[in-house]
């Protein structure tokens, strides 16, 4: 097994290099357009890449050594850096799909695409959650972006999209996420405002890294939602974060969507139902709690 890694520099990526170190005998290559801040397993390779549209560089860096599978995890991933940079956006997460899914028909490689729950608009609760046959309904440009990038994914014989709910997690990559900026402030005993109306269903980025390399590693094809067994509101995950990690809560403050608009709309509600991961994995992922208390 031969993994093509693509996004190690972020929360996601990383967590997937500290995954794949622990089976040496999986050969892995990193394709990047920036610097690699996380360390790879000895032997690795990084494949440094200009321009991520551009097949004919990415299949000549490859050479000789191609994958059997991509694991596709980068992404432009903010919607407010989305929105003001569409083209980019466009660029960064649908032309390197494209790319690496020419790469994958080419070399008959398994490719998966890292996606998010918030392809769904999510303007009503849909009773236990979102599953992988519900009609996409993206908001904004990160989730159009995103829904493209399936699509391209979705057209090859052997492709794959495991859709990811909210990450969180301590990461060894300068991305920290979620749970980075929720912690700064709490340490810091800062005002953190979080919605009571706004709910996910949040999963442990090692969770969601090991979902991933078990799709790659059986070849599934298709759609595949990943998130946590907890519907949370932004308010709850806060508090359990806090009271978990030891931090006093008197700083959060409760906030409602509608004192905050936005443009493009926040979805309402976007938690996933994951029974089908679950049926392969032979385990849901670990609840907030759990999960943060295993890191300590």
């Amino acid at each position: 097994m031969h993994v093509l890694l693509s996004g190690a520099s972020g929360c996601l990526g990383s967590a997937c290099v500290d995954l794949l170190k622990r089976f040496p005998e999986i050969e892995l290559s990193v394709v990047r357009a920036s610097r690699v801040d996380c360390v790879l397993p000895l032997g690795s390779r990084e494949l440094p890449l200009e321009d991520v549209s551009d097949f004919t560089a990415l299949n000549k860096l490859v050479g000789s050594r191609p994958p059997t599978h991509i694991i596709h995890v980068a992404a432009l991933s903010s919607p407010a850096a989305c929105e003001q940079q569409p083209e980019l956006a466009w660029h960064a997460n649908v032309a390197f799909t494209e790319s690496l899914s020419r790469l994958a028909r080419e070399h008959k490689a398994h490719m998966l695409l890292a996606s998010t729950d918030l392809v769904f608009d999510g303007s009503e609760p849909v009773p236990g959650g979102f599953r992988e046959q519900d009609e996409p309904e993206p908001l904004s440009v990160y989730s159009r972006s995103k829904r493209e990038a399936e699509l391209v994914a979705l057209e090859l014989e052997r492709g794959c999209v495991a859709r990811l709910a909210l990450l969180y997690g301590h990461s060894h990559s300068s991305s920290r996420g979620v749970l980075g900026w929720m912690e700064d402030a709490l340490r810091a005993r800062e005002e953190l405002t979080l919605f009571s109306d706004e709910f996910r269903s949040p999963v442990h980025v090692a969770d969601a890294a090991r979902s991933l390399l078990s799709l790659s590693n059986v070849g599934a094809t298709g759609i595949w939602n990943c998130g946590g067994p907890e519907r949370l509101s932004r308010l709850e995950f806060g508090h359990m974060v806090a009271e978990t990690l030891g931090y006093e809560t008197a700083s959060i403050r409760q906030a409602s969507r509608a004192d905050v608009p936005s443009l493009p709309p926040r979805p309402k509600d976007v938690c996933l139902n994951s029974e089908k991961l679950i049926d392969l994995l032979g385990e849901p992922c670990r609840t907030v709690r759990q999960a943060l208390l295993s890191e300590q």
